[in-house]
């Protein structure tokens, strides 16, 4: 019943590959980046008896993202960052539960998810983890998270990763079925694999 996030987020990390071995620069940059329709955002729950997969419809963005960036020795920071994700475009297997994923997202007074990407650590030579801060904007609420991530290249910029929230954190309550019987759990997982082209 849930699925974005961010970090969703990630993708913002396209025309930047080329800067994490760089020193210290405090001029700002900009840039855009595109993401490849391999790519994929999902919302991972489970209830006391099943789990449930939510899939962002990846297609509808398709548009170039732009960004805004300066690069330090031990991060890059981001300036106006954001991907703005309508809850609509989730789709959870079935109208059922894809009635109840926009009940539980306030969808009818707050119709979008906005994920912001503040900042990134600069990765390491070999290896390919390291983490981004994102700012979710969910139901008018507003938190920050620091999401473990991993990054690749090839002839794309590959970046992934799996991001806990709890949505009591979002002051959301999900739906209870069959009286009460079967309960989701406010435990969920945003996973992402994002394939990022420059534009």
């Amino acid at each position: 019943m849930f699925k974005t996030i961010s970090f969703l987020i990630l993708f913002f990390l396209g025309s930047i590959s080329s800067t994490f071995s760089e020193v210290e620069n405090l001029e700002s940059k900009e840039s855009t980046v595109l993401l490849s329709s391999e790519s994929y955002l999902k919302i991972k729950g489970k209830t006391n008896v099943s789990t449930f997969e939510c899939q962002f419809n990846i297609h509808t963005l398709s548009d170039a993202i732009p960004i805004k960036y300066n690069h330090y020795d031990e991060s890059i920071k981001f300036k106006d960052t954001k991907l703005t994700l309508p809850n609509l475009e989730f789709n959870c297997g079935g109208k059922a539960i894809n009635k109840d994923f926009n009940k539980l997202l306030n969808t009818e007074e707050y119709p979008e998810i906005t994920l912001k990407l503040k900042e990134i650590s600069t990765v390491k030579l070999n290896d390919d983890s390291t983490s981004a801060v994102i700012e979710i904007t969910l139901s008018n609420i507003v938190k920050t998270y620091t999401v473990p991530i991993h990054i690749s290249k090839d002839a794309d910029l590959h970046v992934s990763g799996i991001l806990p929230l709890d949505i009591n954190d979002f002051h959301l309550t999900a739906p209870t079925k069959m009286l009460g019987m079967v309960k989701v759990s406010p435990k969920i997982e945003i996973q992402f694999s994002l394939k990022i082209l420059e534009s």
